[in-house]
């Protein structure tokens, strides 16, 4: 840590339309490390205590933006303010627990087995209980189990400073340098490879169009639409708007559901699908999946509608949607890295993810989940993504920064909606690649209690192959 200390420079680090919507976040997510070789009777080998601690804080250095506090200057727009003299430390913890790494294999990774200060930190409002003043925009559990059969890691990063891609960066590079820290004690001639992340969210302004053209009018509305309570809302400190949020949707009333599917399965209804795609449309994997998501949760949202206590509440708040009470919204995340064409996209670990909103109509979403129904979807689906090209991103980013409420516009307005829910595809991501000396996890996990109506799409561990559909559920929708 003084390491890091000494060489953290004082820097303010504006925030872009894009991290603001999603400022009031955070990305927890569970690895789970086993320890596969019996004879190791310490923690010496696997994952060693101070490797770890020592590997974390150089990873700051790279990441120095983990050290700072939320801020609002006098116009109301959000930045990062790193202060080499008054630091914000990630929470960073290590310590032993009382139970194996089989019992909570053979639980199904059952989270209620470890601490409980581990599902405290999963909360979007509980990170600012860990300070006084700040919330930690970095909050870190490193728990081991007993008879040092594993490992459980928490990282949880406040979303208005990475997306998934940005949280996946670090935590490959904590890996990384713990990596090289241990092959030093053998060859202390190792010289740490260099890493380029950019944190400078000037990126963004090298890609603006002031036009709106190429936005579709759903967007463009919920953008142009303000009023007082959104003004209201966009000047709150961020601690204050967490707890307005949250009670809108109380953790207690999701429950997370884990599916597996198998890779053929996944092929062969992409393949039955694609049969009734108009001539010259070719459907992606995410577009079929997310087809069947929005089909088989939109269904279960119809069927199991919010009490009318909750639907008065936002709609005396939000407002009411300018669509047919039954439509469903699919909100369908897109990566748009490679969209923008910009050299320094792919170091960016800022946020670049956004949601393009997809209206569906009650008929195709009540219809029976056959391939036919599912393509129809589909179409929508494909449709909005593939106009989701680089003079959209363009417009789109000029229209939520263009005032200092815009951002808080779009998550204010798309919360009218009362049949919704939003979809990740992350599957292609590298989480099964992270390894700090020791091996890559035997499972990877997101937790998000406190996202109603959310799915996951996951990668496997390499030997089970396949797909998981993590899903955050309202308990009426998830039937339990």
């Amino acid at each position: 840590m003084d390491e890091f200390k000494a060489v953290v420079e004082s820097q303010d680090i504006p925030l872009d339309g894009f991290d603001q919507i999603v400022s009031s976040m955070y990305i927890p997510c569970y690895y789970w490390f086993e320890n596969t070789n019996a004879s190791d009777t310490s923690w010496i080998k696997f994952m060693p205590p101070e490797t770890l601690r020592l590997s974390f804080y150089r990873t700051l250095q790279d990441f120095p933006i983990l050290a700072g506090r939320f801020k609002t200057d006098k116009d109301d727009h959000g930045y990062v303010e790193v202060n080499k003299n008054d630091l914000n430390m990630p929470l960073y913890t290590d310590t032993n627990w009382d139970v194996d790494f089989k019992k909570i294999r053979d639980s199904g990774f059952d989270t209620k087995l470890l601490p409980y200060n581990f599902q405290e930190a999963c909360s979007i409002a509980s990170a600012s209980r860990f300070a006084t003043t700040s919330a930690k925009l970095g909050i870190f559990h490193i728990c081991r189990l007993k008879d040092f059969s594993g490992v459980v890691m928490l990282a949880s990063i406040a979303h208005g400073i990475v997306d998934g891609y940005g949280h996946l960066a670090f935590i490959n590079r904590w890996a990384e340098v713990s990596r090289w820290m241990q092959e030093c004690l053998a060859k202390s001639e190792l010289e740490l490879p260099t890493c380029a992340f950019v944190h400078d969210r000037a990126i963004h302004k090298d890609y603006k169009l002031d036009d709106t053209d190429a936005l579709d009018d759903m967007t463009r509305k919920a953008a142009a639409d303000s009023s007082s309570l959104i003004r209201f809302f966009s000047r709150l400190p961020i601690d204050k708007r967490n707890r307005i949020f949250k009670s809108m949707a109380p953790s207690k009333n999701i429950v997370c559901c884990n599916f597996h599917v198998r890779a053929q399965t996944i092929r062969d209804l992409c393949e039955s699908a694609q049969e009734y795609a108009p001539h010259g449309s070719k459907y992606s994997f995410n577009d079929v999946v997310s087809a069947l998501m929005t089909m088989v949760i939109g269904q279960a949202i119809r069927k199991n509608a919010q009490s009318k206590v909750v639907s008065k509440m936002k709609s005396s708040l939000f407002g009411v949607s300018d669509s047919k009470p039954d439509d469903t919204l699919a909100a369908v995340a897109v990566n748009m890295r490679s969209r923008i064409d910009h050299p320094s996209s792919k170091d960016f670990v800022g946020n670049l993810s956004f949601v393009r909103h997809v209206l569906c109509s009650q008929a195709l979403v009540q219809a029976e989940n056959n391939p036919e129904n599912i393509a129809a979807v589909a179409t929508n689906i494909r449709e909005a993504i593939s106009a989701t090209d680089k003079k959209y991103i363009g417009q789109l980013n000029s229209l939520i920064n263009r005032e200092s409420d815009s951002y808080m516009r779009l998550i204010t307005n798309f919360r009218k909606y009362e049949n919704s829910l939003t979809i990740s595809n992350v599957s292609k991501a590298g989480y099964y690649a992270v390894d700090f000396g020791a091996g890559i996890p035997r499972l990877f996990r997101p937790t998000f209690r406190v996202s109603s109506n959310a799915i996951f799409i996951m990668p496997c561990h390499p030997d089970i192959g396949g797909y998981d559909f993590v899903m955050a559920l309202e308990r009426s929708v998830a039937g339990v």
